[in-house]
């Protein structure tokens, strides 16, 4: 019998804490204890769940002298944001920081950081000393390469079981991923990603096809049910062709290929492109969905376009529109396994890590000014010939599937 039952989570936000957050309730159910250490926006979205959670704040050392002060120096020159507060913001860049002086020194630190920001945090031994102190029994992860990579490597030099759990194709993330020991278990979305993975040096028993549990609620009877519900209330009649636009960040160069530019102004320009075709055609709508981690853009009042905040249920409204318009963003899968029709825009510097046209889960477009040529045909009757939002046929109990793979681990 296991008498010590803490797991440790890790993840930051978007589809990464929508991934984690069912195995972390299920965890709960089967009476471990979960520390769950959420990190960006992942704690607005937990608090929304009334989950409960630690940030980088509440790590050991966090409030001490020489954290405060380097991360104060160092949040000057961050976008402020409004849901990550700045006591957050200043604990996890003041001991990541410290960590990169403690590895390299003050110059070399201020040198690495210079070259590569926030992409040269890996507080692998930060994690080592604070695991010494809790003993987790195990630590579930996502594919992200910071905190969530540190963890996992933490755990490894530890003899700690630990899981990665991979979102969506890894395509990037498999170049550490597929490091000898890197996590006791990969879980990953479909046999697609396994074979690729297993292709690119990771042992095949290591990886499982578990599925994604943040796809698991878009198939229930009640969510479906209360997106036509939302439709109704929002006023989106039944010839009218409501198309979400899921924007999201796009920085001037890829976190992992620093030779690869992104352009900003991207996300921008596909807007403007659908509110052009709003304003051309009256049987369009346009809701309008940021990112959390992203400014606010135009706030322009047309008619038919309209906000969706981040604390509306996105399982429900892909289940209330019609068309999903994305870059590279997770909610295009999503969209997908909801029954949408999903366009892509080419051009983002994420684009050849979520390759929805090639693997036929969205119509690619090259540019947004092909947006509107590619909708504008589109007819209410074409959209309710091809709907298959009762036809999902994806991998089953994601979320069980994963928390089977953390407890094959703990009772080896």
């Amino acid at each position: 019998m296991v008498k010590n039952r803490k797991i440790l989570l890790v993840s930051y936000g978007g589809g990464h804490v929508a991934m984690l957050a069912p195995v972390a309730k299920a965890l709960l159910e089967n009476n471990y204890s979960v520390v769950f250490l959420a990190l960006t926006t992942a704690g607005a979205y937990l608090d929304r769940l009334g989950m409960r959670h630690i940030g980088y704040k509440d790590l050991p050392g966090a409030d001490s002298e020489e954290v405060i002060a380097l991360g104060q120096m160092l949040v000057r020159d961050l976008p402020k944001s409004d849901s990550v507060s700045e006591v957050e913001s200043v604990a996890y860049m003041g001991m990541n920081y410290r960590e990169l002086v403690r590895l390299y020194g003050v110059d070399g630190a201020a040198q690495l950081y210079a070259q590569k920001g926030r992409q040269a945090f890996l507080p692998v031994e930060m994690f080592c000393s604070w695991f010494k102190e809790i003993s987790p029994l195990a630590v579930l992860a996502t594919n992200s390469p910071r905190s969530e990579r540190a963890a996992l490597e933490a755990a490894s030099k530890l003899g700690i079981p630990s899981v990665c759990a991979v979102d969506l194709f890894g395509i990037q993330e498999i170049e550490w991923i597929k490091k000898a020991d890197y996590a006791s278990r990969i879980c990953v979305l479909n046999d697609y990603v396994k074979e690729f993975f297993v292709d690119k040096g990771c042992l095949a028993n290591s990886v499982v096809v578990t599925g994604n549990p943040a796809f698991e609620r878009l198939q229930l009877s009640e969510v479906k049910h209360a997106g036509k519900i939302m439709r109704a209330s929002k006023g989106w009649g039944a010839n009218d062709i409501v198309v979400l636009w899921a924007s999201q960040v796009e920085p001037e160069q890829h976190p992992f290929l620093s030779e690869k530019r992104g352009d900003p102004t991207l996300p921008g320009r596909i807007e403007l492109s659908l509110r052009g075709l709003v304003a051309e055609s009256k049987k369009f709508r346009l809701v309008i969905r940021r990112h959390p981690s992203e400014s606010v853009g135009s706030n322009l009042l047309q008619e038919r376009v309209e906000p969706s905040s981040p604390d509306e249920d996105l399982a429900v409204l892909l289940h209330a529109v019609d068309i999903v318009v994305v870059m590279s963003s997770t909610v295009g899968l999503q969209a997908h396994y909801a029954g949408c029709r999903v366009v892509s825009v080419a051009g983002s510097v994420f684009s050849e890590d979520a390759p929805y046209g090639r693997m036929g889960i969205s119509t690619e477009v090259s540019s947004p000014d092909r947006l509107v040529g590619e909708l504008m045909d589109v007819s209410p009757s074409d959209l309710r010939r091809s709907r298959s939002r009762d036809d999902f046929s994806g991998i089953e109990n994601p979320t069980q599937n994963i928390v089977r793979t953390v407890e094959s681990l703990i009772f080896i």
